[in-house]
């Protein structure tokens, strides 16, 4: 009796369940179809349960440095719009500008990144601009922005010291080698440094190689908090499959480290009124201290600390290598570039004279069109929402997006459709740029679109003009010793899997 009682509560259990999802399927496709929306052409999946076919066959091409043109080939198969299965929830993939204003700019309330970073991403760097949504993101967007602020990066003196033991280091004897582990591993201690500075109020030396003792093993610490990231998003469910051990060890190294810097930044806030020192000085300028003199919620300032070291480390090391590797491959652009630089003569650089080298402007935007540092950006639905195009037979009709729906866009690709860009759409010429040209909205989104549009853009773009300015001052040649074509190695960044591969000839004194 007792077991044909639990069989029948289980056959009710079942039946409610195929009940209830019957259910919100049907609802489901009546608001789909009081918006006129058909589905968008089917990814053809082997495993069409959960969709692990897709999942796999993106971990290869990951570790084969594959990974853009797998995407590439997933758009030219199935057209700008396509649907697939997300461990058995669904993904619609889309290279649309339509699309991508209206999950980035129009519909962004709609949209959001918590469901996909938040659990993963906390243990190493809480709730922030990288991790949240609506108001908790609201907050530490509003703690950040001032800091980024003209008046806050424009000062080139700390990163012309670090540039000069970075030029003391590079090969100079007209050799063949490969810059970019120079410039990966040099400019983003440089950068750790420059950001440590900009975010604390002093560098931890990790170029001299003399950091204080608080400061050992933070960057090996930090990469692997950062990595452990990036791998626990693309595990998705199966995240449960990553050791955690020795990552939560190095989230707890950066957590202390952070820590440090937030109760000094306090503490300054706390007596800036009768300190009136240089230091203090300093202090004010910083992004921590400019954060501690609106709240002095300790984990609050923490997350928002790490949160902005993320967004700083390797990005505009990856630029710069990729910069340096266009121009040594086309050394006709290298020279009337290198002209342009050298006609400002012999006085230092600063901030309002770089934007006028237009033709380093151009060569970094075109660097950023064909080779974006985040080639990959996605988000979820937070509620039922439309898109406005790629169902149908002629991709055409608006596509509906339930709650939970995973968006994902490649500007990599985007930024390489001939519809968009011409026949040329693959080749790398920075005079497409030339008379103020701006391509048609959300076609180029190097730092992203809309509300979430990255602040330190302009900081990027700047010390990344800084820094090759100085570059083709000091050397007179940049010579590429590397014919093979071009493969992205992509982890949360994307750099050249070939390396940088150049002869460099110094300038004439």
């Amino acid at each position: 009796m007792a077991t044909t009682s639990l069989l029948s509560l289980l056959a009710c259990l079942v039946a409610a369940f195929a009940a209830y999802w019957l259910y919100g399927a049907h609802r489901l496709r009546l608001v789909a179809r009081q918006h006129g929306c058909q589905s968008a052409t089917r990814y053809k999946h082997k495993d069409p349960l959960f969709g692990l076919d897709l999942f796999l066959r993106t971990g290869d091409a990951i570790t084969k440095n594959q990974f853009l043109d797998e995407h590439q080939r997933r758009y030219d198969t199935y057209g700008h719009t396509f649907e697939a299965l997300n461990f058995g929830s669904l993904a619609i993939y889309s290279v649309h500008p339509e699309n991508i204003r209206a999950v980035f700019s129009k519909n962004a309330k709609d949209w959001g990144i918590q469901p996909l970073r938040l659990h993963n991403m906390s243990p190493f760097c809480g709730v922030g601009f990288i991790t949240s949504d609506g108001s908790a993101w609201k907050v530490s967007h509003d703690l950040l922005k001032p800091s980024f602020h003209k008046s806050n990066i424009s000062d080139f003196g700390p990163l012309e010291e670090h540039l000069r033991i970075i030029l003391e280091q590079i090969p100079k004897d007209g050799s063949k080698f490969d810059l970019q582990p120079y410039i990966l591993r040099l400019v983003c201690l440089a950068y750790l440094d420059m950001n440590t500075l900009f975010l604390f109020g002093e560098p931890i030396g990790m170029l001299s190689g003399a950091p204080p003792a608080h400061a050992e093993g933070f960057l090996d610490a930090f990469q692997a908090g950062f990595n452990g990231c990036g791998l626990r998003i693309a595990l998705g469910p199966l995240n449960f499959l990553m050791p955690k051990g020795s990552w939560l060890k190095a989230c707890d190294k950066v957590h202390k480290f952070a820590d440090l810097y937030v109760d000094r930044a306090i503490e300054y806030r706390n007596k800036i009124n009768s300190v009136e020192d240089s230091q203090a000085k300093t202090n004010q300028r910083t992004l921590l201290f400019n954060m501690a003199q609106k709240t002095d919620n300790r984990t609050l300032l923490r997350n928002q600390t790490v949160q902005a070291l993320m967004a700083a480390t390797e990005t505009t090391a990856s630029l710069i290598s990729q910069v340096i590797r266009n121009l040594a491959s086309n050394p006709t652009i290298c020279n009337h570039v290198r002209a342009e630089v050298l006609a400002l003569g012999d006085a230092p650089l600063d901030f309002d004279q770089l934007p006028r080298i237009k033709s380093l402007q151009h060569v970094i935007t075109e660097t950023l069109r064909l080779y974006p540092v985040f080639p990959q950006n996605n988000r979820v639905a937070l509620k039922d929402t439309v898109l406005p195009t790629g169902g149908g037979s002629d991709g055409t009709a608006p596509v509906f997006a339930p709650a939970g729906t995973v968006f994902d866009t490649c500007s990599h690709t985007l930024h390489r459709d001939p519809k968009i860009w011409g026949p040329d759409a693959d080749e790398f010429r920075p005079s497409r740029w030339e008379n103020d040209y701006s391509p048609p909205p959300f076609t180029f989104m190097p730092f992203g679109a809309g509300p979430r549009q990255c602040l330190a853009q302009q900081k990027a773009t700047m010390e990344t003009s800084y820094i090759m300015s100085r570059i083709l001052q000091e050397f007179s040649e940049i010579k590429s010793e590397d014919d093979s074509p071009y493969q992205a190695k992509v982890s949360l960044t994307a750099k050249s899997a070939n390396g940088c591969l150049v002869s460099l000839t110094p300038a004439a004194r």
